[in-house]
C-alpha cells in the first residue's frame, strides 16, 4: 500500500475515543449540539453525564422551539437514572412532547450503547477495562443506528414523564 492509499485509509477510519472521562466529554459536545433528532440507548445511563446542569440547560435551549417528539431513548432500566439524575428527571418531565422513552424486556437484544444523531453517533465499543467508543458517519453510523431501531421496535413505553398520585 502507497501513502496516498495509507493516508485515506486512516481519514476513514472512525476516531477512537477511550477512557471514561473521554466518553462523557464527547456525550457533552454531541449533545449540546444535536441537530433536529437523536436516539440514545444505554443499559441503565449510569456514565451519561445526564444531570449537569450546562447540559440540561443547552438540552431545554435545544428542545424549546420543538412542537413534537424529535428525541428517543432507549434504556434496559431506568431506575440509576431516575434516583441520580434530578435534573434531567424535571427536564424530562417539562418536554414531555419532544421526548419518547423506551424500555427494553430481558429477552430483546440490546444495540451497542451510543447516541444517534443526523449523519453521525458515538457508539460504545465492547472493552474489558476502559471504556472505548467510536465517533461514526455515514455507512458505519446507519448501520449502528439499524440496531438501535430494531430494540426500538420490540421495547415497551418507559420513563414516564409523570409519577401519578393519590
Amino acid at each position: 500500500m502507497d501513502a496516498t492509499q495509507d493516508g485515506a485509509a486512516q481519514s476513514e477510519a472512525a476516531p477512537v475515543i477511550e477512557g471514561r472521562l473521554a466518553w462523557q466529554q464527547a456525550l457533552r459536545e454531541l449533545l449540546l449540539d444535536p441537530g433536529a433528532q437523536l436516539c440514545m440507548y444505554s443499559d441503565d445511563y449510569a456514565e451519561w453525564p445526564l444531570d449537569e446542569s450546562a447540559l440540561v440547560q443547552g438540552l431545554a435551549r435545544w428542545a424549546l422551539p420543538r412542537r413534537r417528539p424529535c428525541m428517543r431513548m432507549l434504556a434496559r432500566d431506568y431506575s440509576r437514572l431516575l434516583a441520580g439524575n434530578s435534573r434531567f428527571v424535571r427536564w424530562r418531565e417539562e418536554f414531555s412532547h419532544v421526548i419518547q422513552c423506551r424500555e427494553l424486556s430481558p429477552g430483546i437484544e440490546s444495540p451497542p450503547e451510543g447516541l444517534w444523531l443526523h449523519e453521525r453517533a458515538l457508539v460504545a465499543l465492547p472493552a474489558q477495562r476502559e471504556r472505548r467508543a467510536l465517533l461514526q458517519a455515514g455507512r458505519d453510523a446507519q448501520a449502528s443506528l439499524q440496531m438501535f431501531e430494531q430494540a426500538w421496535d420490540l421495547a415497551e413505553p418507559g420513563f414516564v414523564p409523570r409519577a401519578l398520585g393519590l
